[in-house]
Order: C-alpha cells, then structure tokens, then sequence
C-alpha cells in the first residue's frame, strides 16, 4: 500500500564524500558540462534561440528536440550550481536565459523549429505530428529547468518564461472545448507535477505567483488529463505513419495500461510521471497499474545490466522474454527506468525499486560514459563483435543532457525521510542534513544525530547482500525487516556509530529459462556489478564455456582471474569498464557479458531457485 510521507532528500542537503563518486562527479561537472555546450554551440542548437529571437527567417538547425536537450542540459548545471556555485557556469546559464527569453512569444509559446520552419504547426496540428514535433516535451524541459534554477540562485526570469509556457498548455489543452493533445514525448507530466509542489512549497513565490497567473489546481489537472485522456483520438491526428498508438503509450486511459510497450524512454518518463501523479493524489488505480507496468518490465523485460528497451526500430519494448544480447537498450531508458524507481521507493518503502536503481546505475549507467567523459554510449549492448565503441557526438544527442541530469541528482536518491524518520538507500559516503536530524556513512559506517529525539532509521538491505547484520560497539543489535529494509528505532548520537556488515560472494546469474537468448548460459556478477569479458583481455576469444569450478580470484583492480571449461585463463572485468582501452584490432574489441556453462542445472531447479523473477543466483564462485 502507498504511504505518501517520504520525501526524497534536497540536493543540497547532501554533501557527497565517496572515494568513486567524488572525483566522479566533478569530472562530470568540470568535463562534460563544457563539453555538451561546446557541441551545442557547434551544431546549431543554440543558434535556433538566436534565430527565433532576432526573427532572422533562417531555417531550424537539427532535430525538432533541439531546444528540449539545451533545457534538461541547463537543469543538470544549476542542480550542480545548487551544490556547489560556480561563477562562470551561473555566467554561461545566464546568457542562454536571456536568448530563451526574446525567442519566447508573447502567449508564452517556445519551440524554435515550430516557429521558424511552419509556425502554424503548433501541438501536432495541420500536418505535424505531436510524436515527432516535440513541442510538449521541450516546454516540460523548459519547466524542469526553471525550477532548478530558481532552486539554485533565486532567479526569476526562467520560471517566468516558464510559467508563461505552462499556463498557454493549461489554457490551451484539456476537455472540450480545448484541444485534445496528449504527450508525444513524455516528460512535461513530471515537470507540471514539479512546477505544483514548486509554488505550493515555497512561500517566498507567493506575489510571483498572484502576478504571474500561477494556477495550482490547473497544473495538476492537466496531467491528470494527459494520463486518463491517452487512447482517446476524437478531435486530434492519428500518430505519425511510422508508429502506432503504443509508440508514446498513448492506445488506452492509463489505468487499462499493464504492460510496458512502445519507445522504452517515452514509456519510462510516462510511468515517472504517473508515480509522481499518484504521490499527490494518493490515486491506488494508478498506483496498482504501475506495479503491474513495474512487475512486466523488471521481470520480463529488462537486461541484466539494468537496461530497458531491446528492439532497434523503436527504440523500445519488444515481447516478454525477448532479451537478445545485440538488444538496443539506450543509456537513457536506463536512466529512465532510475528515475521511476526512485520515485515508486516514496509510494511504497520497498528495497526491490533500489535494488533496481542499482543495477541500472552501476551497470548500463555507468558504462555509457568513457573515461575521458567526452565519449559515450547512446546503446550498450551486452554483446560485440568488434565494431562498437564510444561517440563523441551523436546526431541524436540525447543521452548527455540526461545523464547530466541524472549524475547531478544522485545525491538525492541516497536518502529519503520523514519527519520523524529517515532510510539510507545507497551506501554511497555522504552526509545528510535534516533540519531534525543528521547522517553521515563512510565506509559503511552510519553515524546519525536525532537531535535528542527518537526517530526510525532504515538500512536498505541490497539483494545481492549475505549475512547482513547492524553492529553497535561491535556488537549486533536486533532489527525489525520490512520490504528488505532493517528497520531501527531510538535516539542517535553521533557518539554511537553504526556499521552495516554484509558480503557480496561472486555468483553466477541465469536468466528465465523463457529467455531463449540465454539458454545454457550464465553472467558473472559480483555485488552490484555485472562482469563481462573483453578480448583484449583474452586472446581476442570471448565466447569461452565457464566449468563447474572456474577457480575464480577477485583482483584489486575489480577484474577477476580464473579459468575455462579448456582450462584456459580468462580475465573479466566490471562491464560498466569495457571499452575505455584501445584495443588494435576488433578481436581485442570484442565484448560478452553471458557465457555457456559447463553442466548446467536442470530448468526445474533454475525455475525453483528464480521464482516470479527474471534472473536468479544457483551458485556462488568464491
């Protein structure tokens, strides 16, 4: 059952320490961040703004969600600005917000290809088509960035622009006699949701509000509108020829959705938006249609790598079990599938939506960036011949705005609280201030101070955790275990440390024996990560058979040594690590995550040990 009293930790409540995530994080900042507007600058992105702005009549330059990647961009830099203020960077935002502002028209209307190649086109009518014009998606971008940027330094003139934006939609949109216009790219669903709490929350907007026409109830209205009106095509275009109605999830209400179909990253924004719908209306249909939509795709249709989306042509969902290895799975439906766990974790306080942002983020995450943070994945196979490596710049670059965007949120998916309680998500080192209490974890190593006063804390017990236990004083100390979290109650002092014990023994992974791909075939994984082979480690071979004791020894570097079925050495590494080397040829670029196994159970004892579940453990290797 839902219980809507956790919030997510601010970004700014928390200071990240960690020994990865640190250095991590800042190469994000002071790399990709210059990075992604260089190429912005480069490839026209941001000229559009100025072309609309100075009327010039010039043609659009790229896609029609140029201007929706610039504002989930310009989000990531002020959520890192709300962190950690840099002048130059407040400077650059600063500029662009300026630009946005003189292209925006009088009604509140912003969508620069619209405006400079057929203004007449807007929301998908006369011709267009709201699944490929973007224009919806790009003003829920531009929200979401106002939002943080107000959140970061105070400034108004973006959530002016934006709230002109959100009103022109609310005004424009809705039951007769307004438009019929339901999202073709799904996003501006959470950002309405996130401009409602925005003013709600935040007494010091109350004169902003009155004088610039703030409507709370009309913000949430019209995204309830969007998720019950899906399906319903009176009055409105049929999708683009080269999708059908399940494309942006838009074939029936959706509470009659209960599977995951359709362009995975549309799907997984959509679903993150109703989450985030539900925590304010409390609405159990919706809530119930998300555990089904959330049970079909970690069960039945997700990779092992935490990567959502298989088939190539959609970019999207394919049939239960289909799970090839060349899947498609695009870094941004990972990031999206995070996100919609993160927010189901506030409904319902179950380690299973963790368990999950995990896999994604140290897996499919994590392996779409190089080491030199200027190469990336747009798709991350579990499996190459040779022929895949990093971009530098992708015609479609969607996934750096979203990771920006991801990576400069993470410090808010590590805890979440109440008022009189607090859960540790992630062990990931850190500190989080409350105004009723205090956190920090280094190594594992919990200290809290409740301000004299009792409070509940809980500890995420991860899936892959063995023999897990809380010391104090070294001793352990009993727990209440609910939805895999070890529940706790008293008042804390930093004087009482807690220490979280537990082993993650490398274990071999098999996947539903549905899942005709990997049949006879296992994955290595050893905690969160999920291991793969590279042929530059291993003579160019990455289909070896492992044996029954493949006599496995973890390295300090992460990798692990040990031996075939041939009784030939093989190295394997964390998968989110393949291809940052320079491998000479493709046979040294050669990538595999599942591999054939020596005398493998009988399907009976692998459906036994799996369960309603996708993969399973039968066997640790150490």
């Amino acid at each position: 059952m839902m219980n809507c009293t956790w919030k997510r930790a601010q970004i700014d409540q928390v200071r990240i320490t960690d020994r990865f995530w640190t250095p991590y994080l800042e190469n994000i900042r002071s790399k990709m961040i210059p990075y992604v507007f260089q190429k912005f600058e480069e490839h026209g992105f941001i000229h559009n703004f100025i072309s609309v702005a100075e009327k010039d009549g010039k043609e659009h330059i790229g896609y029609p969600f140029s201007d929706g990647l610039v504002y989930e961009a310009m989000r990531g830099v002020f959520d890192f600005l709300r962190v950690s203020y840099d002048e130059a960077l407040d400077q650059l935002m600063d500029r662009l917000v300026d630009i946005i502002e003189k292209a925006q028209d009088e009604d509140g209307y912003i969508c620069t290809r619209v405006m400079q190649n057929y203004p007449d086109r807007r929301w998908g009518r006369n011709g267009a088509h709201i699944t490929s014009e973007h224009d919806l998606y790009n003003h829920g971008a531009l929200i979401e960035a106002a939002i943080s940027q107000y959140l970061a330094t105070g400034k108004t003139k973006l959530l002016t622009c934006a709230v002109k934006a959100a009103n022109l939609i609310c005004n424009t949109m809705g039951y007769p006699p307004k438009l019929n216009v339901i999202p073709g790219h799904s996003l501006e669903e959470e950002a309405f949701i996130k401009l409602y709490r925005l003013f709600r929350d935040h007494e010091e907007l109350t004169e902003f509000a009155a004088a610039h026409h703030v409507d709370l109830n009309g913000y949430l209205e019209i995204v309830q509108y969007w998720y019950d009106n899906r399906g319903n095509f009176e009055g409105r275009p049929l999708p683009h020829p080269r999708h059908n109605k399940e494309y942006n999830q838009d074939h029936a209400p959706f509470t009659q959705q209960k599977e995951a179909v359709g362009h995975a990253v549309r799907a997984m924004l959509c679903y993150t938006g109703a989450a985030a719908l539900v925590y304010e209306t409390g609405d159990q249909n919706y809530f119930n249609t998300l555990n089904c939509l959330w049970d079909d795709v970690v069960h039945r249709k997700m990779h092992v790598t935490g990567g959502v989306g298989t088939r190539h042509d959609i970019e999207g969902f394919d049939e239960a079990y289909n799970l090839p290895n060349d899947a498609y799975l695009e870094t941004c439906a990972a990031i999206g599938l995070a996100f919609w766990n993160g927010e189901m974790s506030l409904l319902d306080m179950d380690a299973k939506y963790f368990d999950c942002f995990e896999r994604s983020l140290y897996n499919n995450i994590l392996s779409s960036v190089g080491e030199d943070f200027t190469h990336y994945f747009y798709q991350n196979p579990l499996i190459s011949d040779g022929d895949v490596r990093r971009w530098d710049w992708h015609k479609v670059p969607c996934c750096l705005p979203m990771l920006l965007k991801f990576h400069s949120s993470l410090a808010s998916y590590i805890y979440s609280c109440s008022d009189d309680a607090a859960c540790i998500h992630l062990f990931i080192d850190s500190e989080f201030k409350d105004k009723n209490f205090t956190i920090s974890q280094y190594g594992k190593v919990i200290r809290v101070d409740s301000r004299e006063q009792e409070m509940e804390l809980r500890i995420r017990i991860p899936d892959y955790a063995e023999n897990f236990s809380i010391l104090m004083n070294g001793k352990p100390i009993a727990a209440e275990i609910e939805k895999g979290y070890a529940i706790f109650h008293g008042v804390w002092t930093m004087e009482q440390p807690l220490s979280v014990v537990f082993s993650s023994a490398l274990r071999r992974v098999y996947a539903h024996p549905e899942v005709d791909a990997e049949q006879g075939c296992v994955c290595v994984q050893n905690g969160p990560y999920v291991l793969c082979a590279e042929g530059i480690d291993n003579g160019g071979k990455v289909d070896f058979t492992l044996p029954k004791q493949p006599d496995f020894k973890l390295q300090s570097d992460q990798s692990v040594i040990g031996k075939d079925a041939a009784d030939n050495e093989i190295r394997l590494i964390p998968y989110y690590l393949w291809c940052n080397r320079n491998a000479v040829n493709k046979e040294e670029a050669k990538m595999a995550v599942w591999f054939k196994q020596e005398k493998m159970p009988d399907e009976p004892i692998l459906l036994q040990a799996i369960g309603d579940k996708l993969y399973g453990n039968y066997e640790k290797l150490i």
